[in-house]
């Protein structure tokens, strides 16, 4: 993506005639009165190339007089026949082919063609548990990172979600949020997203919570097969947990695998195995924020996926942050970590649809490093484009969203005009690119 010249559709459909118009930005002008060259490649296919010459045409003042105004746009059909990235070259027609810009658009198969991608992340904590900052903070710093989604899961807590979603009512905050807590049971730990009470609570006190295991060893477990290496009392906390959060109608998430919790890995391996087995458990997260670990933890657990992945499972993924600003470290993982998810709008229902469907892409840019992603590779071709090409408008946006927010949670005036000038330039963007 660049800043001088503007490119829409960004995102078309294999195999249909569609409209590509191209403008200047800021002072960037393309002449009516100029022939252009179009040169237009595909990434994938190099016999789906084409070149065509065409005048600008002119474009109309605001005010609606017939008068043009300083500049142009460059319009033009084209079939895009070849999924994947295509380069849009545009050149002056002229004694050296002066090149003007080189822009991007993808071409998606239909059925994509009809989703769009949303930013998220599912695993934060704040100063109820051991974050730093207040739930409703976390949740607008969610925002100003580019988040459309979130869940506050705070270890053992329920409320702070609840807290945060009626904080972001009070201040209309443009982000989608679902209540949610981190469970734990020994080393492990599982996210419950969209339950409808708290599984903590759930619990009750030491001698009920004895009792409920017992029964799920001696009932729900009683024709389960167990793999090598365990035992149903050992797994009986996890199924008693994931059985709860389906019982509230949550989700349930594998988190962190491979976080390296004292001198041993925070889940074992028959553990995994047995949640693969028994199709119980909704994604797994295969990319966070484990510090000093994340590195090794987050790539054994993507090698973790595609093998398994190979063997026949279908798995759906999670990229989460699992922030909570480190104190000793100086570090805050927000946005280093998220999930894109390619629903068909920003819903509950579509997203978490999405997810299970594998439509999720797990993303990672650790401290300003260099974007990885994990999950189909048709999902992560596309998503590096996304990334590159219209991300950084969406995110820019929500950050201008954010500092607003911010101003009204420390008392400033706040316009609220200006704000829904901000949702509607968002708007207008994903209905430009698709």
């Amino acid at each position: 993506m660049n800043d001088v010249y503007a490119i829409f559709p960004k995102v078309v459909p294999v195999g249909q005639e569609v409209m590509i118009t191209i403008s200047g930005l800021r002072d960037k002008t393309i002449s009516p009165e100029q022939i252009y060259i179009i040169r237009i490649q595909a990434m994938c296919n190099h016999t789906d190339d084409r070149q065509i010459k065409k005048a600008a045409l002119p474009t109309r003042a605001k005010s609606d007089t017939p008068d043009p105004s300083h500049g142009g746009v460059i319009e033009f059909t084209h079939k895009f026949n070849t999924k994947g990235e295509y380069s849009i070259t545009i050149m002056r027609d002229d004694e050296k082919n002066t090149w003007l810009t080189t822009e991007r658009v993808y071409a998606v198969a239909q059925e994509l063609a009809n989703l769009r991608p949303y930013r998220g992340d599912l695993h934060i904590h704040t100063y109820y548990s051991d974050g730093r900052m207040s739930p409703i903070h976390m949740a607008v710093m969610g925002r100003k990172i580019g988040l459309d989604f979130a869940a506050i899961t705070d270890h053992r807590r329920y409320f702070p979600s609840l807290e945060a979603i009626e904080m972001a009512k009070k201040i209309d905050l443009d982000l989608l949020l679902f209540p949610g807590e981190e469970m734990d049971f020994g080393s492990a730990h599982v996210v419950s997203v969209c339950a409808s009470a708290s599984v903590t609570e759930a619990r009750g006190d030491e001698e009920s919570y004895r009792n409920q295991l017992k029964e799920v060893v001696d009932v729900r477990l009683k024709n389960t097969t167990i793999v090598d290496n365990f035992t149903k009392e050992q797994y009986s906390p996890a199924k008693w947990t994931v059985d709860k959060i389906h019982e509230f109608g949550g989700y349930a998430f594998l988190a962190h695998p491979y976080w390296v919790s004292g001198n041993r890995y925070d889940h074992n391996l028959p553990l995994f195995n047995q949640f693969l087995k028994d199709k119980n458990i909704d994604g797994v997260e295969v990319i966070g924020g484990h510090w000093p670990h994340e590195f090794e933890s987050n790539w054994l657990a993507i090698a973790r996926y595609y093998e398994d992945v190979a063997k026949g499972h279908k798995i759906p993924i999670l990229g989460n942050s699992d922030t909570h600003y480190n104190y000793k470290i100086g570090k805050d993982l927000f946005g280093w970590y998220w999930t894109i998810v390619f629903a068909k709008s920003l819903s509950k229902e579509d997203i978490f649809d999405a997810i299970l469907n594998l439509k999720s892409v797990a993303c990672e840019r650790p401290d300003g490093e260099r974007f990885h992603a994990c999950g189909p590779y048709d999902l992560v071709e596309y998503t590096c484009f996304l990334d590159r090409e219209f991300f950084p408008i969406h995110d820019h946006i929500c950050s201008m969203e954010a500092d607003m927010y911010l101003d009204m949670l420390l008392d400033k005036d706040a316009s609220l005009d200006q704000l829904n000038i901000l949702r509607k330039n968002l708007d207008e963007l994903y209905k430009k690119s698709w």
